[in-house]
């Protein structure tokens, strides 16, 4: 705690003197990005602002992503701003001072920023926030890896570890991350959510003792790994005689081109179906026709393909990273180390018809603690948390 609060502390005040904080009524949710740029983070933020707003709340989303200003019942405030080409995120100071502006005029009870490992709509917005004294929390959606060191020699000239902000992280493995660059500080759990009923509704695929069907949904960028996927999938289709593999990949991106040149250069054009971006409701039809989802991404922070996969009964195989947390081995499907292990634990699953039937029945009859029934609370709970730091 800072001296000034612990001056502060010394005044003792009595209750009819304390002040009351204001209701939790309005809300805003801040990213770099956001729909109808495609992307987990994108869609975790619009169902957070949906689910929200079912609720009761007022939401607005604030983003730099041209687009709607309407959606699903909330509102969303398009920043102008130029934007790094390629990459997309904001390289200039206008937008600040547009939303300082709009926080000043709308005056959220809380502001909620959503950061990716580059994300300086986030981090600027993090800062404009808590210098205007409003409660403000952080959620951090990617495993920072190698980009921990730039936020810690950020935070040596810019201290933000010190702003009056909750810091938080979508899975155990951000928040590993996190902790050592905001101690003593505590690192706060808010993890992704999915509607559990809707994918529980996909009809599951009978087993074939002929053919295997594989699925992946995910963006078609080099964090994602898809091209290292291609190769462990054309690596294994020799060593299975007399089994018909098929791979369907959901998504797009920017390494598409790559991707469509790597799968003729393979020689897996009669093997792997590029079905682009799907809706939701086809992702789960395509469910359906799949027997196994499998994910080569190593540095996951959470899955959330992956666990709306498994909450459609499928086994999963993937990397061991933020999907263990709703993936445990030899349960949900089977998790691997490195590449080689990811080959064999796939390999493993594809010739064990009774592994793969037992991991999807169990699938299909449990259900994960990631609904918005239980997350949902669990944010509006990190929300007045702020509010009452923020206001004490």
């Amino acid at each position: 705690m800072c001296a000034r609060h612990q001056e502060g502390s010394l005044h003792l005040l009595s209750p009819a003197r304390t002040p009351s904080p204001r209701p939790l009524r309005k809300l805003a949710l801040l990213s770099d990005w956001f729909l109808p740029r495609q992307g987990g983070i994108e869609s975790q933020m619009h169902d957070l602002a949906l689910h929200l707003t079912l609720a009761g709340y007022e939401v607005h989303v604030i983003t730099p992503i041209p687009g709607p200003t309407q959606m699903s019942g909330f509102r969303v405030h398009r920043l102008h701003a130029a934007r790094m080409p390629l990459f997309g995120f904001v390289y200039t100071p206008r937008p600040f001072r547009t939303l300082a502006d709009l926080l000043r005029r709308e005056r959220y009870e809380v502001v909620h920023c959503h950061a990716s490992y580059i994300a300086p709509m986030a981090f600027g917005g993090t800062y404009v926030s808590q210098r205007l004294g409003l409660p403000t929390v952080i959620t951090f959606h990617s495993v920072l890896a190698h980009f921990a060191h730039v936020l810690a020699a950020s935070n040596h000239w810019l201290h933000w570890s010190d702003w009056p902000v909750l810091f938080s992280g979508v899975s155990q493995v951000v928040n590993h991350a996190l902790e050592p660059l905001v101690k003593p500080k505590p690192v706060y759990m808010l993890p992704n959510a999915i509607d559990l009923s809707f994918w529980q509704q996909a009809a599951p695929s009978a087993p074939s003792p002929r053919e295997v069907v594989l699925i992946t949904v995910t963006r078609f960028s080099p964090r994602k790994r898809v091209a290292a996927l291609l190769k462990l999938v054309a690596a294994l289709r020799p060593r299975l005689p007399g089994i018909t593999l098929k791979l369907l990949i959901v998504g797009d991106g920017p390494l598409r081109p790559a991707i469509e040149y790597m799968v003729a250069a393979l020689g897996l054009s009669d093997v792997v179906i590029l079905l682009g971006y799907q809706p939701r409701a086809k992702i789960r039809e395509w469910f359906t026709r799949a027997h196994i989802f499998v994910s080569a991404c190593a540095i996951e922070s959470f899955g959330l393909a992956a666990l709306e996969a498994r909450t459609a009964g499928l086994p999963v195989v993937a990397r061991t990273s933020g999907v263990v947390q709703f993936i445990r081995h030899g349960q949900e499907g089977l998790l691997a180390h490195t590449d080689a292990e990811l080959a064999y634990q796939l390999h493993t699953l594809i010739t064990d018809r009774q592994l793969r039937k037992t991991i999807a029945e169990h699938n299909r009859t449990t259900q994960p603690a990631f609904g918005w029934d239980s997350v949902l609370p669990q944010h509006l709970s990190l929300y007045r948390t702020a509010m009452e730091i923020t206001h004490a």
